[in-house]
C-alpha cells in the first residue's frame, strides 16, 4: 500500500467478541474444575479417604481463585482497552456494520441468487491482471449508504450512466437498477466475482428494475473506457492509491474532451487529506457539501464514509 494511504479497516464479524468470549470462558472454569475434581474422586477404588479429598478440595479451590484472580484482571485490562474513545468508536462501527447486515441489507440480500454478503480474500479468486496486488478484498456496499449517496445527486439520474469500479458480486449494480439510470455497468477483474455478479443480474426480479440495461464486464478497471454520457461512479475500495489515479486520469481526459456533469462516489474512502489532494490535481472536481443534519444522521446510521464530488459542470 502506499504510504500517504489510509484505509478503513474491515469491520469483524462478531462486535464485542473478544470481551465476551472472556467473560464467558471466566465464569465456566471454576466449574469445569469442580466437575473435574468430583470425576476424580468417583474414579478412585474405595471409599475415598476424607483428608485426601480435603487437601485435593483446598487445591482446587486455590487454583480456582488464581483463575479468577487472572481473569478479572485480564477483563479489566479489556474493559479499559473498549473504554477508549478511538476504541468505542470502532465497536460502535462494527455494532453498525452488523445492524445494517441484519437489517436494512436483508429484504434485499433475498432477491439475489448468489448471496453478496460478507468478504472474501482475493487470494482465492482467479484474477489476470498485473493490478492484482493492488485490489482490496471483496466487502459490499450497504444499502443505506448506497440509497444516501443516491439521494445526495441533485440532478435526475435518468440521463445518467451508472459505473460501479469494482463490482463484486453485484450487489451495487441491483441497488441501481431500482433507480432510473439511463444504464448501468460493472467492472469487476475477479472471475469468480463477475460470474456471480452475472448471475445475479440474470436472476434478480425485473418488476424492481427501473434500468435493464444493466452488465457487468470482466476486465481490470483501470483499462475500461470512460462513458461519453453523464455518469455517476461508485468506488467502493476495491483497489489502492495507484490504480484510482489512473481511473481518474482518464475521467479528467474524458471530461475535457466532452465536458458533462460526472458524479464519483467514494464508500470507504482514502484518507480524507489523500482524497482531497487527487481531487485538487484533477482540478475539474468539486465536493459536494452535505447538512449537518444529514452529515449526523450517517454518522450515527452508518457504518461506511460517503464522500461526492462533482464535475465544474
Amino acid at each position: 500500500m502506499p504510504g500517504d494511504q489510509e484505509l478503513a479497516s474491515s469491520p469483524s464479524k462478531a462486535p464485542l467478541g473478544g470481551l465476551a468470549a472472556r467473560l464467558r470462558s471466566l465464569a465456566s472454569k471454576p466449574g469445569r474444575m469442580f466437575l473435574s475434581l468430583q470425576k476424580r474422586l468417583r474414579s478412585s477404588s474405595g471409599r475415598p479417604d476424607r483428608a485426601s479429598g480435603k487437601d485435593q478440595m483446598a487445591t482446587m479451590a486455590r487454583k480456582a481463585g488464581k483463575v479468577l484472580l487472572s481473569g478479572g484482571r485480564r477483563i479489566a485490562l479489556s474493559l479499559r482497552y473498549h473504554a477508549r474513545p478511538k476504541t468505542l468508536n470502532k465497536d460502535y462501527k462494527r455494532f453498525l456494520h452488523l445492524a445494517q447486515e441484519i437489517g436494512y441489507d436483508r429484504p434485499v440480500e433475498k432477491l439475489f441468487f448468489v448471496p453478496t454478503k460478507g468478504y472474501v480474500c482475493l487470494d482465492k479468486l482467479t484474477i489476470d491482471s498485473p493490478n492484482r496486488i493492488f485490489g482490496h478484498d471483496y466487502h459490499p456496499i450497504h444499502r443505506l449508504s448506497f440509497n444516501w449517496a443516491m439521494a445526495q445527486i441533485p440532478d435526475r439520474l435518468s440521463g445518467f450512466t451508472f459505473v460501479d469500479f469494482g463490482a463484486g458480486k453485484g450487489r451495487a449494480l441491483l441497488l441501481a437498477a431500482q433507480h432510473p439510470f439511463h444504464r448501468i455497468i460493472g467492472v469487476e477483474f475477479a472471475a469468480e466475482l463477475h460470474d456471480d455478479a452475472t448471475m445475479n443480474i440474470a436472476q434478480f426480479p425485473r418488476s424492481l428494475m427501473k434500468c435493464r440495461d444493466i452488465d457487468c464486464l470482466l476486465m481490470d478497471a483501470a483499462d475500461f473506457p470512460i462513458p461519453e454520457s453523464k455518469g455517476v461512479f461508485l468506488f467502493n475500495d476495491s483497489f489502492d492509491q495507484n490504480v484510482l489515479e489512473t481511473i481518474l486520469a482518464r475521467i479528467t481526459s474524458s471530461y475535457r474532451a466532452n465536458p458533462r456533469r460526472i458524479y464519483l462516489v467514494f464508500v470507504r474512502p482514502l484518507k480524507a487529506r489523500v482524497l482531497d489532494h487527487l481531487m485538487e490535481r484533477a482540478v475539474i472536481f468539486e465536493p459536494i457539501y452535505h447538512s449537518k443534519s444529514e452529515k449526523l444522521r450517517m454518522q450515527i446510521l452508518s457504518p461506511e464514509q460517503v464522500q461526492i464530488f462533482r464535475t465544474l459542470i
